[in-house]
C-alpha cells in the first residue's frame, strides 16, 4: 500500500514537473531560443568537375558549407554533363531521406515560416537564379535535450550560378534552435 502511495506520489510531481516546465518554454514547447536567426551567403562547388577540398555541401546542423566525403549534410550542389544546375538533398544521393527541399513560389524575404509538410527528400531539384527554397535538415538531438531528435528549418535563395567556376551563391538563414520553424531574421519565438 505505501510503494503505490509513494508511486503516485512521484508520478504526479513528474507530470507537474514537466507541465510547469512545458508552460515555463514557449508556445512550441521547444525550450526558449538560444540562437539568433541570421542571414548568411554561401558558395558551394559542383560534385563533379571540382576539387574534393571544395565544399559541394550544405550542414544544416552547422549552418556551414561542408565537403561531401562525409555523409554530415543536408544537401548538396551539382552541374550535370549537359550543363543542368541542380540541387540534391542527401536522400537522392543514397543517404538519409528526412533532409528535404521543396520550392516555394514567395519571395525569400516573405517567407516566414517553414512548412512541416511537403519536403521532397529523394529527388534532385534544378535551380536556376533568384529560385527559393524551403530545407528541412536531417534529425539530430544536439540542443534538444528533452525532445529526442528533431530537424531544423531554413530557407534559401539562388543569389548566382557560375558555370565556368561549376558553382552556386545562396542566399540562405537556419534556425539552428531545436524544432524551431520560424524564418525571420532574429530571437525566433515559434
Amino acid at each position: 500500500m505505501l510503494r503505490s502511495v509513494i508511486t503516485r506520489y512521484l508520478q504526479l510531481c513528474t507530470l507537474a514537473a514537466v507541465g510547469g516546465a512545458a508552460l515555463g518554454c514557449s508556445d512550441s514547447l521547444l525550450g526558449p531560443p538560444t540562437s539568433d536567426n541570421v542571414i548568411d551567403t554561401v558558395t558551394l562547388y559542383a560534385l563533379s568537375g571540382t576539387a574534393i577540398s571544395l565544399p559541394s555541401g550544405y550542414s544544416m546542423l552547422d549552418a556551414r558549407p561542408v565537403r561531401t566525403d562525409s555523409t554530415d549534410f543536408d544537401f548538396a550542389f551539382d552541374i550535370t554533363e549537359s550543363g543542368t544546375t541542380l540541387i540534391y538533398p542527401a536522400g537522392a544521393l543514397g543517404l538519409s531521406s528526412v533532409p528535404g527541399l521543396q520550392r516555394s513560389t514567395k519571395p525569400f524575404a516573405e517567407i516566414t515560416m517553414a512548412p512541416t509538410e511537403g519536403y521532397e527528400g529523394d529527388s534532385a531539384l534544378a535551380v536556376s537564379p533568384n529560385d527559393v527554397f524551403l530545407a528541412r535538415s536531417r534529425t539530430s538531438i544536439s540542443g534538444c535535450y528533452f525532445f529526442g531528435q528533431v530537424s531544423r528549418y531554413g530557407k534559401f535563395r539562388v543569389l548566382s550560378l557560375d558555370l565556368s567556376a561549376r558553382s552556386i551563391t545562396l542566399e540562405l538563414l537556419v534556425n539552428l534552435n531545436c524544432g524551431y520553424k520560424s524564418l525571420d531574421v532574429g530571437r525566433p519565438d515559434s
